[in-house]
C-alpha cells in the first residue's frame, strides 16, 4: 500500500483532472499522468489512473446509450487496440528516459497544435488512411498517458457528427479501449494489490472531476480552461523532454 501524503495530494489532484477532462475540458485530462508521475514511475501511475477512467466510461456510455453510430465504434476500437499492442511492445524496450521524451513529445505536440492550427479553414474529411493512423495514434497515446481521445478527435471532428452522437460513440469507444488495457498492465505486473487498491481508494473522486468540470464549463466557458490546459500541456512537454535531455547526449 502507498503511504505517501504528498502522492495521494497529486493523485487527487490527477484524478480531478481526468474527471474535468470527462466533463468537457478537453485536454485537460492529459496532465492526470504527468502529475501523478511526479511521485511515483509513469506506468504505474498510469495503471492506478485507469479503473477511475473506466468508471467515467461506464457513466459516460450509460448517459448516451444507444446514442451511438456502431459504424465509427467498429471501424475505431480494433485499431486502437493495435495501438495498444504496439505500445505493449515497446514498452519493454524503453527506459524511463524514453517514456519522459515520448511523453512529452506528445504533450509539446498537442499544445503546440491548439495554438498553431488556423481554425479560419475549413476542416477537410479525413480520408480512410487517416482514420487509421489516428485511431492507431489514440491506441498509443492511451496506453502510454491516457491520452488517446486528442488524436481520435484529429479524425472524427472534421466530420461534423452531431455532438451526441460524436460523445457517444467516443465514450463506448474508450470504454472497450480501457477496458482491453487491463490486459497489458496485467502483463507489464502494474494491476499489483498494492496499484488496485490505491485505484480503489481514488474511485469515489472520478464523479466528482466530472461534474467539477461540467460545472466549470457552465459557469465560465472553454475557451480560457482550453487556453490554460494547453499552456500547461506545452510546459509539461518542454520540461520531460528535458528530463530525457541524456538521450540525447547532454
Amino acid at each position: 500500500m502507498i503511504t505517501d501524503p504528498f502522492f495521494y495530494f497529486l493523485a487527487i489532484i490527477a484524478v480531478f483532472l481526468q474527471g474535468m477532462g470527462k466533463g468537457g475540458l478537453r485536454g485537460i485530462g492529459l496532465l492526470a499522468v504527468p502529475v501523478m508521475s511526479i511521485a511515483i514511475p509513469f506506468l504505474q501511475a498510469v495503471a492506478i489512473l485507469l479503473a477511475p477512467l473506466i468508471f467515467m466510461d461506464f457513466v459516460t456510455t450509460y448517459r448516451y446509450r444507444k446514442m451511438w453510430d456502431w459504424k465509427i465504434v467498429r471501424f475505431i476500437t480494433p485499431l486502437t487496440f493495435v495501438g495498444v499492442i504496439i505500445g505493449t511492445i515497446l514498452f519493454k524496450y524503453i527506459s524511463e528516459d524514453h517514456i519522459r521524451v515520448v511523453i512529452g513529445i506528445i504533450a509539446l505536440w498537442f499544445g503546440l497544435d491548439y495554438f498553431l492550427r488556423d481554425t479560419s479553414k475549413e476542416p477537410k474529411k479525413p480520408s480512410k488512411l487517416a482514420g487509421f493512423i489516428w485511431s492507431t495514434a489514440g491506441g498509443f497515446t492511451s496506453f502510454s498517458i491516457h491520452a488517446g481521445g486528442i488524436p481520435v478527435s484529429f479524425y472524427l471532428l472534421p466530420q461534423k457528427l452531431d455532438r451526441v452522437v460524436y460523445s457517444a460513440s467516443v465514450g463506448l469507444v474508450f470504454l472497450f479501449l480501457n477496458l482491453f488495457k487491463i490486459f497489458p498492465y496485467y502483463y507489464l505486473d502494474q494491476l499489483s494489490i498494492t496499484n488496485i487498491y490505491t485505484a480503489l481508494m481514488l474511485l469515489p473522486l472520478a464523479p466528482l472531476g466530472v461534474y467539477f468540470g461540467a460545472y466549470l464549463v457552465n459557469r465560465v466557458g472553454q475557451e480560457w480552461f482550453y487556453k490554460f490546459s494547453y499552456s500547461c500541456l506545452v510546459i509539461v512537454g518542454i520540461k520531460f523532454i528535458y528530463d530525457g535531455k541524456a538521450l540525447f547526449g547532454f
